[in-house]
C-alpha cells in the first residue's frame, strides 16, 4: 500500500465460545460465588421440579447477592435449559435489577444533595435587585444583594457606607426569622429559652438577646418583640430561622405543656424592608402612616403595629448599622410596592440600596457581632460582654448550669475585642491568628476586619484571651508567616454613646 493510498480493512473472523456448566460433569462447578451455589444445586433443583426460572432463584437465591446477579444468572439459567435439553431463551430469564450495567457511583446519593438537599433561598424581591445591578451572593442560605452598581465588590461597598452614614441606605431585610410564640404560658417559655430576661419585657417593646445550647454556649442572637401578654416574635438571624424553630419545638415538647405554647414561623410571610440613616425618618413620612414617627413617640427598640392604607405593616426601631433605622414589615406579597416607594422616597437625599458587603462593615464599626463569624463553638454570653443574666437571672434556663461549669469559669477565656493597626497598615487577614511567647501560641484569632471609609482606617473584631483586661495593649497577629502589630480596642470604633441610633 503506497503512503497516502486508500486503506480497507479487512474483516478478522473471530467468535466467542461461552464457557457455561455442562449438566453431569465430575468435579465442583461454581455459579453464584457470593451466594455459594454450585451445578449441584441447580440440578437438585430441577429434580425436586424447581424448573421455572424464578423457582430457580428462590431456591437456590441464585442472582440474589449484592451483585444481583451479574456474574451467576446466565451460567444458571444455561445450566438448567441444558438439564431440560431446551435453550436459554426458552427457559426464560428472571427480572434483572441494577447493577445489570456498570452505575456511576454518583448515582448512589440519590437526590438529597446540592442544591435538592439544601435549596437555596430566594428574596420575593430578587428581581428588582437584579434590576438595580445588585451582585448576588450567597449569605446564609439566601441568595441576597452582595452589593450594586458595576464597580468591583469591594469600591462598591465603600460607597455604600458613606451613603449610609452621610444620608441613609435601604435593605432587604427580609430573611430575618420572624418566629411566633403564643400561648398561656409563652412568657415563661421565652424567658427560659432565651438567657437575658424576658418576662419584664412590655408589649410594644424589643430586647436584644441570646439563645444557648445546653452546653452554655450561644446558638444565636435577635431581638424579641412582645406583641401581647401571651404572644411573642423571635427575630433570629437569617441562618438560623429553622434551626431555632427546630431547638424551641424541642424545649416546647420537653418539661412543657406543648397544649399551653404554640411556635410558628411566619418568616416567609413577611417580607421586611428597612430604611437607616439620617434620612431614614423623611422617607418613611412619605409612606403617610397614620403614626407618629418622632423620636420621643417612637424610641429605639419598640415597635408599632399600622397599616399602609389597607396593607398590615409591622414597623420596628432597630439597628445593625449604628444609624437611626426603621425595620417595616409587611406580607411578601406587598414586599415590591414598599420597596419602590422607599427608593422613590431616597432618590432625593442621595439614598439607594444597601448590600449585605456594606452592611457588614457598618455593623462592624458599631462592634456589633455576627453569631458564628465573631464566635465560635465554645463562645458563652459572658465573653461578649453579656454577664448580667449568669449572675442574677434568678430562673432557670436553657444552658445555666453549664455557665458556672470550670470551663465557664476559665479567667483565659477568650473574649470580643476590637483590634486596630497602626496608621497607613492593611487591614488584619480575617482568621489570623493572635500570638505570644518565644516559641508563639495563639491566644486569639481575627473574626472580622474591614477598611472602615468611615474612620479612614482598618478596624478589626477578635476572641483573645482576656481580652477585656488587655485592652489598650499592643500584641502581636500573625498569618501564613508574617507578623504585625496590633493594639487591642473596645469593639465600638464608631459612635460609642450610640447617639445616632437614638436620633
Amino acid at each position: 500500500m503506497a503512503l497516502g493510498g486508500s486503506f480497507e480493512p479487512r474483516p478478522r473472523a473471530f467468535s466467542l465460545t461461552p464457557i457455561l456448566p455442562k449438566p453431569g460433569g465430575k468435579g465442583r462447578q461454581w455459579i453464584d460465588f457470593q451466594h455459594d451455589v454450585t451445578l449441584k444445586d441447580v440440578e437438585l433443583a430441577a429434580r425436586e421440579n424447581f424448573v421455572s426460572v424464578e423457582h430457580l432463584k428462590r431456591f437456590t437465591t441464585l442472582g440474589m447477592a449484592s451483585d444481583q446477579g451479574k456474574t451467576s444468572n446466565v451460567p444458571g439459567l444455561a445450566a438448567m435449559a441444558a438439564i431440560q435439553g431446551k435453550s436459554v431463551p426458552e427457559v426464560g430469564t428472571t427480572t434483572f435489577r441494577p447493577p445489570f450495567v456498570p452505575v456511576p457511583m454518583e448515582i448512589y446519593h440519590g437526590h438529597h444533595h446540592g442544591q435538592l438537599f439544601h435549596p437555596l433561598k430566594r428574596l420575593s424581591l430578587e428581581q428588582r435587585h437584579r434590576d438595580a445591578g445588585a451582585a448576588l451572593g450567597e449569605y446564609g442560605g439566601w441568595l441576597r444583594p452582595a452589593w450594586y452598581g458595576p464597580k468591583s465588590g469591594p469600591e462598591a461597598a465603600q460607597d455604600e457606607v458613606r451613603m449610609v452614614r452621610k444620608a441613609g441606605g435601604i435593605l432587604d431585610a427580609s430573611p430575618l426569622g420572624k418566629i411566633e410564640v403564643m400561648g398561656p404560658d409563652a412568657e415563661a417559655f421565652v424567658n427560659f429559652v432565651y438567657y437575658n430576661t424576658m418576662k419584664t419585657l412590655k408589649p410594644g417593646f424589643l430586647r436584644y438577646g441570646f439563645l444557648l445550647t445546653e452546653k452554655g454556649v450561644v446558638y444565636d442572637d435577635g431581638v424579641l418583640f412582645r406583641m401581647g401578654e401571651n404572644r411573642f416574635v423571635i427575630s433570629c438571624s437569617s441562618s438560623h430561622a429553622e434551626g431555632v424553630t427546630g431547638m424551641l419545638e424541642s424545649w416546647r415538647q420537653d418539661g412543657n405543656d406543648p397544649d399551653r405554647i404554640f411556635v410558628h414561623d411566619t418568616t416567609n410571610h413577611w417580607a421586611t424592608v428597612t430604611v437607616t440613616g439620617a434620612r431614614a425618618r423623611d422617607m418613611v413620612a412619605t409612606l403617610g402612616l397614620d403614626l407618629d414617627i418622632s423620636a420621643e413617640a417612637f424610641p429605639h427598640m419598640t415597635f408599632q403595629e399600622t397599616l399602609w392604607g389597607s396593607v398590615p405593616m409591622r414597623i420596628a426601631r432597630v439597628s445593625f448599622t449604628g444609624e437611626i433605622s426603621f425595620e417595616m414589615s409587611v406580607p411578601a406579597s406587598k414586599a415590591g410596592a414598599l420597596w419602590d416607594a422607599m427608593i422613590e422616597a431616597g432618590r432625593p437625599h442621595g439614598v439607594g440600596p444597601l448590600g449585605i458587603e456594606a452592611l457588614s462593615i457598618l455593623r462592624a464599626e458599631k462592634g456589633f457581632l455576627i453569631i458564628g463569624k465573631d464566635t465560635d463553638g465554645e463562645t458563652m454570653p459572658h465573653d461578649l460582654g453579656f454577664a448580667t443574666p449568669r449572675l442574677k437571672k434568678k430562673t432557670a434556663f436553657v444552658g445555666d448550669r453549664s455557665l458556672h461549669s470550670e470551663v465557664g469559669n476559665d479567667p483565659d477565656r477568650r473574649q470580643f475585642v476590637g483590634l486596630s493597626v497602626p496608621e497607613g497598615a492593611a487591614p488584619l487577614p480575617t482568621g489570623a491568628h493572635v500570638v505570644e511567647g518565644e516559641k508563639p501560641k495563639s491566644i486569639g484569632i481575627v473574626t472580622s476586619s474591614y477598611q472602615s471609609p468611615t474612620l479612614g482606617r482598618p478596624i478589626a473584631l477578635g476572641l483573645i484571651e482576656r481580652g477585656e483586661a488587655r485592652i489598650g495593649e499592643t500584641v502581636t497577629v500573625w498569618h501564613l508567616g508574617a507578623r504585625v502589630k496590633a493594639t487591642i480596642t473596645s469593639p465600638v470604633a464608631f459612635d460609642p454613646e450610640g447617639a445616632r441610633i437614638h436620633a
